[in-house]
């Protein structure tokens, strides 16, 4: 007799959403150490805030 197999099937759906989840989040943390980056190395504000605007970062979805 052949053995019994063991499939376990898995669902594309969510294993999509989880992967997408997870790019976020370190796009995001991508985003965070980008911004602190050109913040300590900014003269002042206002040119932290036009390169973070070069960068097309934006601070609101920062965490």
């Amino acid at each position: 007799m052949a053995a019994a197999r063991n499939i376990q099937l898995v669902d594309e759906a969510s294993t999509f959403a989880n992967l997408r989840a997870a790019e976020k989040e370190a796009c995001l943390q991508r985003n965070a150490l980008a911004a602190t980056t050109v913040a300590a190395y900014s003269e002042n504000a206002a040119e932290c805030a036009e390169l973070l605007a070069m960068l097309g970062l934006d601070l609101s979805e920062l965490k």
